[in-house]
């Protein structure tokens, strides 16, 4: 029975790879391919499979992670009164874009540091997830039913250049360098079916744990932001833009998304001594990614793969000044994503076909099971940013997410240098 079982597992493991992503994942050891396949969630191509919708979680919240502003925390105000320009005592939003731009010729450059520790995906938490599959083969099958332990973090140091073409467009580029941690502890039952679904002895117990990480640069982005209109007070900005996101992260090794994504945008701001509130709205297009493979219903054949999931996108939030001597600025956003079509992991339960009857009696088992859907993330971004000397300005900045959906993540710390 030992040498059986070993064997079988040894040839569907070897399958199951190679259907990641067809020839991608051939004697792979990334992160994508290797955590799926020891914790017996490997692609099968079935409805049932919830490896795929698992790592096209994790690609589409790496497709939304917000990251800095690109606008310059000192910006100049018309002072009417002197009848000149003065530097802004409001120092701006940390993970948003201001409506002004930066200048001629004027070069902002910003380094911040986040770890994101992922907690639970699509309500279910990260330390029990269950999982029920079958691998099969000509003399039957092999059901699998295990609870998982899962731990992933990310480690993101992010640097950021904007550069003035002229008063009124501004050029940035994002370098995004991460570190991706993933550990996996499997608890749970080997059932062995024959082929016309009777039981063949009672469930043989397993356990196994998968650690792995990778780092790298991840995807990097640039975006081009023009001021197309400003009120006669000068208070009053409205920009439009364009965010593209280039998928130069290794995507099996959960450094990037995998796919193109063109974010255009439009941001409304508005400026007093004391409080500026703004509102920025866009929409995310994004191209196929190898995180999101697809198969014939049919025959279960690879087919190609599909696009990330994108959507609308909203931030409205305001900066406030608390303190003039050392400027000093209070900064809240309510940070929104609606994803359409996502794929998304439900809780269900699923019969042990030949145990679930006299003498094992097993009862259905705990699993996810893959569908579409749309869902509303939203998160809450509260930081201070801090000028205490020339330009040089320091921020610290915390995002909590607000619901329970997507790939879900204990609040964020942000701290960072422009």
């Amino acid at each position: 029975m030992i040498k059986r079982t070993l064997l079988f597992l040894l040839l569907w493991g070897v399958s199951s790879i190679g259907a990641v992503g067809q020839q991608t994942c051939i004697g792979s050891t990334k992160l994508a391919c290797q955590i799926p396949v020891v914790t017996r969630a490997a692609y099968q191509g079935t409805v049932g499979d919830p490896a795929a919708a698992f790592s096209s979680s994790f690609a589409t919240q790496l497709g939304q992670l917000p990251l800095l502003s690109s606008g310059s925390g000192v910006v100049l105000t018309l002072d009417k009164t002197m009848g000149i320009y003065v530097a802004s005592e409001n120092l701006g939003p940390i993970l948003t874009d201001r409506a002004q731009t930066i200048g001629r010729h004027k070069l902002l450059l910003a380094f911040a540091y986040q770890k994101f520790v992922f907690n639970s995906i699509d309500g279910t938490s990260l330390g029990s997830v269950p999982f029920v599959f079958t691998a099969t083969s000509p003399s039957g099958s092999i059901v699998l039913q295990q609870t998982d332990k899962i731990g992933m973090n990310l480690n993101q140091y992010v640097g950021l250049a904007t550069f003035g073409l002229d008063n009124k467009t501004d050029i940035s580029v994002v370098i995004p360098f991460e570190r991706v941690a993933v550990g996996v502890y499997a608890v749970g039952n080997q059932y062995f079916i024959s082929s016309d679904n009777k039981a063949e002895g009672p469930p043989a117990p397993f356990t196994s744990y998968a650690p792995g990480s990778a780092s790298g640069i991840g995807d990097v982005l640039i975006n081009a932001k023009r001021l197309i209109w400003s009120g006669r007070d000068e208070k009053t900005h409205l920009a439009a833009g364009l965010l593209v996101r280039f998928p130069t992260g290794d995507a099996l090794n959960y450094l990037g998304s995998g796919a193109y994504g063109f974010d255009p945008y439009a941001v409304l701001a508005y400026q007093t001594s004391r409080v500026s509130p703004h509102l920025r709205l866009g929409y995310q297009f994004n191209t196929s990614t190898v995180l999101i493979p697809t198969f014939n219903k049919v025959d279960n054949k690879f087919t190609g793969y599909s696009n990330l999931p994108g959507g609308f996108q909203y931030d409205v939030g305001a900066d406030a000044v608390l303190f003039k001597k050392v400027p000093t600025t209070l900064a809240g956003d309510l940070v929104g994503n609606y994803i359409v079509n996502a794929p998304v992991l439900v809780p269900g339960t699923v019969p042990i076909p030949g145990y679930n009857m006299a003498p094992f009696n097993v009862p259905d088992q705990k699993t996810l099971i893959p569908r579409i859907s749309s869902y509303n993330s939203a998160q809450l971004s509260i930081g201070l940013k801090v000028k205490p000397v020339g330009n040089l300005i320091l921020y610290g900045n915390v995002l909590i997410q607000l619901n329970n959906v997507g790939l879900r993540s204990n609040p964020v710390p942000l701290v960072g240098i422009s």
